[in-house]
């Protein structure tokens, strides 16, 4: 820990954890508080107040959901905190892709000033992999706390500044995760049909078209908010769009919502009129048994 100047340091339960890690990074250093899903009920109501206080250094909210129960008291979805509390949110897909993600995320939550929310699944939580390491840095700026009221004391008159502070910041977060690196459109010439799938549910998407030899455009979702440019140039490009993604359809809902201001008459299937599972995990296999019955669909009207 001396060597390369960090600290660590168990807590009483997540909401301590979160207000621990919150104070190192109002004092400008970069933190990072980590959780199950379940955790973050608990820590909720510092995470809601620091949202609207934000950061001065940099602040990572690692958060380990659980579909299908493996160890844990319900399956619930951390995007939804994101929503909720108006921060942005990681996704990963891979092992790599979560290691990768963690020096953007830093960055990310310096530059915005904002707690990052790091979601992971059971797959990458438990999953194994070979992984390229990058440079170790030793950066670590000393803490130094500024007093200042208006921002740090969310009395009800500090408070109402800092909302709409913060309802500012949305367009900013999403031009910037609009091209991040975590997300990626593939538009296939001639392809009537598209796969939009994020986090884990990706990889599982990809290999099942691969297996099935589907001719599918094809979007890959690692942030939220969901890129809203590469969803519509999904939605203008194909006539049907399959929805992959573990728990909750966060990215299906704002989907629908693109669809029907831009008033695109685009098939969208997904969680919510079925036949994608809203519950467990979902799997390769998963995803060939629905990827397969549209693929075929598409092909007989060609």
């Amino acid at each position: 820990m001396k060597e390369r100047n960090f600290y660590v340091e168990w807590s009483v339960n997540e909401k301590v954890a979160f207000e621990v890690a919150a104070g190192a990074a109002m004092e400008g250093v970069r933190s990072i508080v980590t959780m199950k899903h379940v955790g973050l009920n608990v820590a909720a109501d510092p995470l809601m107040t620091l949202a609207y206080t934000g950061v001065r250094g940099s602040m990572i909210v690692l958060v380990a959901d659980d579909p299908s129960c493996h160890s844990s008291q319900n399956e619930q979805d951390t995007r939804r905190y994101s929503q909720f509390a108006l921060i942005p949110c990681l996704d990963p897909s891979t092992p790599q892709e979560a290691k990768d993600m963690i020096p953007y995320a830093f960055g990310l939550s310096n530059r915005m000033q904002l707690p990052v929310i790091f979601r992971t699944t059971t797959r990458i939580s438990h999953g194994k992999s070979d992984i390229e390491l990058g440079p170790v840095t030793q950066y670590m700026p000393a803490a130094d706390f500024e007093k200042d009221l208006e921002k740090w004391v969310m009395a009800p008159k500090n408070a109402r500044m800092r909302h709409p502070h913060l309802l500012k910041l949305q367009e900013d977060i999403s031009r910037e995760l609009e091209d991040s690196p975590w997300n990626n459109l593939e538009l296939r010439e001639g392809a009537n049909f598209g796969v939009v799938a994020s986090g884990v549910a990706s990889v599982y998407a990809k290999e099942a078209l691969i297996k099935l030899g589907g001719d599918a455009s094809f979007l890959k979702i690692g942030t939220y908010p969901a890129p809203e440019g590469k969803i519509r140039s999904m939605l203008q490009s194909v006539d049907k769009v399959v929805i992959l993604e573990e728990m909750e359809p966060i990215v299906e809902e704002q989907v629908r919502m693109i669809a029907q201001e831009m008033d695109m008459h685009v098939d969208i299937i997904g969680k919510m009129k079925g036949p994608v599972p809203r519950i467990n995990e979902l799997n390769v296999d998963v995803c060939m048994d629905i990827l397969s019955v549209y693929l075929k669909q598409d092909a007989s009207q060609k």
